[in-house]
């Protein structure tokens, strides 16, 4: 699949996100060594239940690090002539249950019916991302999580296929110029990306 840099922006949910599963883990170990007599145990949803889902999550992060903000030392995309610089984007393979699993986890922290204590937990790690958003709560979070699973769920075609082709044969740390097909399949990527991550916003696909 390929993925965009996008200066960091997919990786501050996906870093809330493991934060919030560390909490939910640490507080089903704890319930599981010392049960409450009077209070029920917590029981997580699948896939938060068991670090399922946290596994998952910090595998992504380990993989999509390297591909945002990157700097000029990691190579060049080029337009055709090196006339300007492109977007960067990576050719990355990631397991799908691991996507499957961040959108089920989206889904799951976003049901209207989760835990109090867990939505009041997701709420306060929301809300660290309140610098770069005009809201941030656990609506936009679960949001942003589940945008992020859809762009890296992007479905192949013919543009994909050329671009990830060019980019697995280039050269590490080296620029690559672009012909003109691959030029016009990377703006086409680029709307389609822009389209799931930035809801088509004109602004955001000026950046990329």
């Amino acid at each position: 699949m390929l993925v965009v840099d996008l200066d960091g922006e997919p990786l501050a949910p996906l870093r809330a996100l493991e934060e919030i599963l560390l909490c939910l883990g640490t507080w089903e170990d704890d319930d599981r060594r010392h049960p409450g007599t009077d209070t029920e145990p917590l029981r997580l949803p699948p896939p938060l239940a068991d670090r399922a889902a946290l596994a998952a999550v910090q595998r992504l992060l380990t993989a999509l690090a390297p591909t945002q903000s990157q700097g000029s030392g990691c190579g060049r995309l080029l337009a055709p002539d090196g006339r300007y610089e492109q977007a960067p984007m990576t050719a990355l393979t990631l397991p799908t249950a691991d996507i499957d699993l961040l959108s089920a986890t989206a889904a799951a922290l976003g049901h209207p019916r989760l835990n109090a204590d867990i939505a009041e937990l997701v709420d306060a790690h929301a809300a660290q991302l309140a610098g770069g958003y005009r809201r941030a709560d656990r609506t936009k979070l679960v949001s942003l999580l589940a945008r992020l699973a859809g762009l890296l769920d992007l479905s192949p075609t013919d543009d994909t296929r050329l671009l990830t082709t060019r980019l697995q044969a280039a050269p590490p740390g080296a620029d690559c110029v672009l012909s003109d097909a691959e030029e016009a399949a990377h703006a086409r990527t680029a709307d389609r990306m822009n389209h799931i991550w930035a809801h088509g916003s004109g602004i955001d696909r000026y950046l990329y």
